[in-house]
């Protein structure tokens, strides 16, 4: 009975001090938002790449996550470098000379993606977020108008007549599969001028993606896979309140 009572007195000592222990306790709100910037490459696919070489790619983006749901809005930017000289229908003379060729050997592609991801796989240091999404692109580049005049010598030569612009949209689906691998994170103060406090996480970000364009102003037709991989530093930010 003593033995009995010794324990009860020993567990009511106890309670208390695990009641605060749980109560200083800090719990991350589920709402996070963050950016992340990188670079990668792509390589195009089907008939694109009768028209298209391989590319560097350049991208950046913010990040919107509520508990294991990621909406990501990204922009990217490259210049794939042609492989024909003139992706639209041939211009030729009486001759068969050619009157219109590209100006430019490597067009610029800008373009942003819309995302949704879920979260599928978490251990650790490790997840793995696959997502599926919209992707819009503009694709310029400049075009060369040409003449054939005779020099001092009678031969003809060509000549640039006028330089004009012009450009092709895509719009397409795309999906992508990020690994995410946590580098370290830490406390923060009133970010961003909010009172409270808030656990920022530094993220490497490695994202394999597929992406679908189409080109069918070009002659003939271009369309395809684009087949990519980028590598990014993200920033996570979420905030955190204590526990009562």
């Amino acid at each position: 009975m003593k033995q009995t009572i010794l324990i009860l007195l020993a567990i009511m000592t106890m309670a208390p001090v695990a009641m605060r222990a749980q109560g200083s306790e800090s719990i991350y709100k589920p709402l996070g938002v963050g950016f992340e910037v990188g670079v990668g490459g792509m390589l195009p696919t089907g008939s694109l790449a009768d028209v298209f070489k391989g590319c560097a790619l350049f991208s950046g983006g913010v990040n919107v996550e509520y508990y294991r749901l990621r909406l990501k809005a990204d922009v990217n930017y490259s210049q794939p470098s042609f492989k024909v000289s003139n992706p639209y229908a041939a211009v030729h003379d009486d001759l068969g000379r050619d009157l219109q060729l590209n100006a430019t050997a490597n067009p610029s592609l800008l373009g942003g993606t819309l995302l949704l991801g879920y979260t599928v796989w978490r251990q650790g240091k490790v997840s793995v977020t696959p997502a599926v999404g919209l992707t819009i692109s503009r694709l310029s580049w400049d075009l060369n108008h040409i003449k054939y005049e005779k020099d001092d010598e009678g031969v003809e030569r060509p000549l640039i007549e006028n330089v004009t612009g012009t450009h092709e949209n895509n719009v397409g689906w795309t999906a992508s599969v990020d690994v995410d691998i946590r580098l370290h994170g830490k406390l923060v103060d009133d970010p961003l001028g909010a009172s409270g406090s808030a656990h920022y996480n530094s993220i490497l970000r490695i994202s394999p993606f597929v992406s679908r364009a189409k080109f069918g102003d070009f002659s003939p037709s271009a369309q395809g896979c684009c087949l990519g991989l980028t590598v990014s530093y993200a920033g996570l930010l979420r905030m955190i309140y204590p526990s009562f």
